[in-house]
Parts: structure tokens; sequence; C-alpha cells
């Protein structure tokens, strides 16, 4: 029912004479939206397909919005400068190939900004990422039941069909979220050995990164890059050596092998207790520009501290036009501000 009364009043409520009056009392914040995989046909990866990204694109230009790149949104924060009220960024993390291939056309059919933050020693050809590891194994066990032997606690993980399947994937992530960075190897190859598998060295094809030449093609496109990580761990579950050369070295590679790279940072995963002040500091003291989270919310250009420079908010992309729109308008900002008054 829910669902049914937001695509029948969202649409209503982001009209344009609703939304000049109800702008007057509820600030309209930017969005910034993120994309991780993009769906291709004849892979089993679930993601955003081109269309409904088309369509979204296409509504914000049908709707007078302006397509800002992220620089240009953290130059305003800096600065305490104005950007047009109807704005919105894109971002895309990670380096998977079918973003590049998929999403990148798309991007630059409406000519908008778009900030790619890639996992290098991905993009390096040297790893896959440990959550895409974890994802491959349960896609394709046969077994229905996975026992995973953890530190503390040994886990039965049962699979029955398509739905318990997604569970599993799920809480596994979760689960190798929370541990020691250091102890990630050891636990996808026990989680491998329960679930009968053998885990391949390189990639599936659904999990290829794209390579240095194929960015260099989409930075003279106008794509512009920005560090994610060296391997995607958490950082604040690694030393703070380790932690230190994840942010460092990933943007040393990208100034090596790009000419114009952006100074701004993706926190791997990008939960509120994934990072802190000690990878904040490191990120000042570096020159770091700013930091994207994975924390839903809008920026305020007139209301934005230094600290949360570098934990700025970003919407996942819904696959929902309705929910889209609810981001890009009032709507969301109302609802927030209810929801904070009542709580």
């Amino acid at each position: 029912m829910k669902k049914i009364l937001n695509k029948l009043f969202v649409p209503v409520l982001a009209s344009r004479p609703v939304s000049a009056l109800a702008t007057r009392f509820f600030c309209q914040g930017i969005p910034v939206f993120m994309i991780h995989r993009m769906e291709v046909e004849g892979q089993p990866t679930p993601g955003i397909t081109p269309d409904h990204l088309r369509r979204c694109l296409k509504y914000l230009v049908d709707n007078d919005y302006t397509l800002i790149s992220l620089e240009d949104a953290i130059l305003a924060l800096r600065n305490k400068t104005t950007l047009p009220d109807k704005s919105a960024v894109f971002t895309m993390d990670d380096g998977f190939i079918d973003q590049a291939q998929t999403a990148a056309p798309v991007f630059t059919e409406f000519n908008c900004p778009l900030t790619f933050f890639v996992i290098t020693d991905m993009i390096n050809q040297t790893i896959w990422p440990w959550d895409a590891q974890a994802s491959w194994i349960i896609d394709n066990t046969s077994t229905s039941i996975i026992n995973l032997q953890l530190p503390d606690e040994k886990l039965k993980l049962r699979i029955n069909d398509k739905k318990s399947r997604h569970s599993v994937k799920q809480t596994v992530r979760n689960i190798i979220k929370e541990i020691d960075a250091e102890l990630i190897p050891d636990t996808l190859a026990r989680l491998a050995q329960s679930a009968d598998v053998a885990l391949p060295r390189n990639p599936p094809p659904h999990y290829k990164a794209i390579n240095w030449d194929m960015a260099r093609e989409l930075e003279t496109a106008g794509i512009r890059f920005a560090p994610h990580s060296k391997t995607h761990r958490i950082l604040s579950k690694l030393r703070p050596e380790t932690a230190r050369e994840e942010i460092l070295g990933s943007w040393d590679n990208l100034k090596r092998e790009l000419s114009y790279p952006l100074k701004v940072f993706c926190y791997p995963t990008g939960r509120l207790f994934d990072y802190g002040p000690r990878e904040i500091n490191i990120l000042k003291d570096s020159g770091f520009i700013g930091a994207t989270s994975t924390l839903p919310g809008h920026i305020y250009i007139n209301n934005q501290t230094e600290n949360q420079l570098y934990s700025l908010p970003r919407f996942s992309l819904p696959e929902s036009m309705t929910y889209f729109i609810q981001y890009c308008t009032w709507i969301e900002c109302a609802k927030r501000k209810y929801h904070t008054r009542r709580y």
C-alpha cells in the first residue's frame, strides 16, 4: 500500500506548482547519487539497467536540473559559494567493466559529469574484491548447508531457494565486514571449502575490472577518476599504517596512470563506523578536498562543517523512479525533517 501511495502522490508533490510553494518551507538539498553495478544481459550480477539510468537523467534534464560534478559541489561547500537551486551529482564506485561499457556512455549521452571511484589494485588486475569473491562463492555453490567457522563462532547457513541464497549472501558479506581485515583471505578460503567450490584466482567475466587504458579513454571523454582504496578493505579494521597505505597508495597509483585524478576519497563500504577521525586526519593532512560515504542524505551548501566535507552523504541510485524523484525534490528533505522532530 505504501508503494502504491508513493507512486500516486510523489509526482503530484514534485510538480512545479507544489514544489515552488514547498521549497519556501523546506530547503532543497543536493542529492549525490552512487551506482555500483549495471545490469548486463546474460550476466548474473543484478544492477541498474541502462534504460532506467537514462530515464533518471532525462527526468532531471526535462525538469531543469543542473547536472554538476562532485568537484564543483565540494568546492562550493568549501568556499560557501552558490549552486543552482535544482542540482544533482552522480558518482560510480569500484571499477567494474560493466560500469565503463554500460553506464559511462549514458552519462556521456546526457553530458552529465561523473566521478568514478576505483579500487586501484583491481584496475592493476592484481585482485578482485573480497565482497565480490564472497558473492561469487554463494552464487556458485550447489550445497544446501554451509558451515562457516569464524574466530569466535560457527555458523550454519542454509540455502533452499533463490531468496535464501540472496539472504545468505548478504549475511556473509555483513559478517566479513565486521572481522579483522587481515583475516578476510582465510575466511574466504574456509567459506569456499565449506561451499565446495574452487575460488578462481582471476575474476570471472562479470567481475572483471577495467584496465588503465580504458580509464584513460574515459578520462579523455570527460569522466573524472578518484581513489576508492587499493583493495576495498574496511579502513577501521586495519592497522594505522595499512589504512594509510590504502588511502595514499591508491591516490599515488591514480596520479601515475591518469592525467586529471580528483583528490576526493571514497571510503570502502562507507558506513559510519567504517572510518573515523584517524582516516579523516590522514585525508586532511594529505590535501584531499573531501570524501564520500554511503550514508544517505543531501548536501547543503550553507550547512556543512569541515569534518562533514570528509563524510559526504550519498543516495544509492534507486531502481524506482518514484523514489528517485523523491530524493531529487523537497519531499525527501521534508520527510527527514519530520522524522528528526518525531524521534
